[in-house]
Formats: C-alpha cells, structure tokens, sequence
C-alpha cells in the first residue's frame, strides 16, 4: 500500500540528508560544555573509531562499488557479497561509527550518544525511502534478501560470501578518497577547536 505524504517526507529527507549531518556537527564545534581534557584517551580512541568506520566503508564499497567508472556495475545486480551478506546497510553503519569518532575528538563525551542516535534516525528514515525503491526495481529478489539479512543488526552467517565478487581494493579505495578528505576536514575541524580552546 502507498501512502503518497509519507513517501513524499521519506523523499525530501532522502534527497536532502547532506544538509541534515550539519546540525550535530555544528553543536560539536561550537560547544566546550563538560569537555574531557585528557587528550591521551581522547585523540587515539577516536581516530581508532573513525577508522574502524572507515574500514566498514571501504569493504562496502569494495562490494557495492561508487562514483569511479570502473565501478559502474552498481545498480545493475542486487550486491550480496562482503559485508551486504550479513546486513544491509553497512555503509551508513560505516558512516555512524565515524560521526561517533568524531564526537569523541570533539571533547564531547556526553555528546556522543546523541550524535549516534541522531545519524542512526536519519539513516532509518533513509533506509526506508531507499527499500521501496529497491523493491520495485528488484522486486522478488529483493524480498528475498529483505527476508534473510537484517536491516542494522548484523547476522554473522553466510561466511562463504564475504569474499566473493567485489572490486579491487585500490578501485574502492579510489572511491572512498572523497569521503576520506571530509573526515580528514572533520578531524582539523576539531583540532583547531582544540587549539583555539588552549589560547583563551
């Protein structure tokens, strides 16, 4: 059944969700309230955190391919392989992880849940826009995969298609270097917070 407002608001969130990660970011920048000072568990574990994100993006996009023109076979099969045969969204699972990192080099401990929440609603209300549009394209095959693998939490079965198919690691790494220049612009964005904090 359509619900046409419904599917409308999914849309408009969809199309515009670029300008939805500001907010968090903005309250992070700007915010010093309750920081913790102690920059030698602050910095490592949330590089360690953006990285793992990271990782989780970049064995996505191995399987799902983007942006390159060597990857162009994205969006003419139904991509079940690597980290798509345990759950399907791995790529904004990816993305939450980093905004969690980034709030922990933001200072801003306390914040860090929020943040996670913030992105995870976004992306469900993303992710529900994006399966009815996958399963009128895909159909019966899509209903299959929407019935064996879950949507966030991962179901550590299906072994035998971690490695399967794919791209090349240096192609997916080629793909994923714009969202590594945004992290790399998020992480100086919090180092001058840091810097300008030390001067007042």
């Amino acid at each position: 059944m359509s619900f046409p407002l419904r599917d409308n608001i999914l849309k408009k969130i969809a199309s515009f969700r670029s300008f939805l990660y500001l907010p968090p970011f903005v309250v992070m920048g700007m915010t010093h309230y309750n920081e913790m000072e102690n920059d030698f568990i602050i910095w490592p574990l949330g590089i360690a955190i953006i990285f793992i994100g990271f990782l989780i993006r970049l064995w996505s996009t191995k399987h799902i391919g983007r942006r390159t023109p060597s990857m162009k076979k994205k969006g003419k099969e139904l991509v079940n392989t690597g980290p798509y045969a345990i759950v399907r969204n791995p790529l904004y699972i990816g993305n939450i992880i980093i905004a969690a990192g980034l709030s922990v080099l933001s200072k801003l401990i306390w914040f860090t849940p929020f943040v996670m929440l913030y992105f995870f609603a976004l992306y469900h209300v993303v992710v529900l826009y994006e399966e009815k549009k996958l399963s009128e394209r895909w159909e019966n095959g899509y209903l299959t995969y929407f019935n064996e693998v879950p949507r966030w939490m991962p179901r550590l079965r299906n072994f035998h298609r971690f490695k399967a198919n794919g791209f090349k690691w240096t192609q997916a790494l080629r793909s994923e270097f714009p969202s590594l220049i945004y992290i790399l612009f998020g992480i100086f964005i919090f180092v001058l917070k840091d810097l300008l904090s030390s001067m007042r």
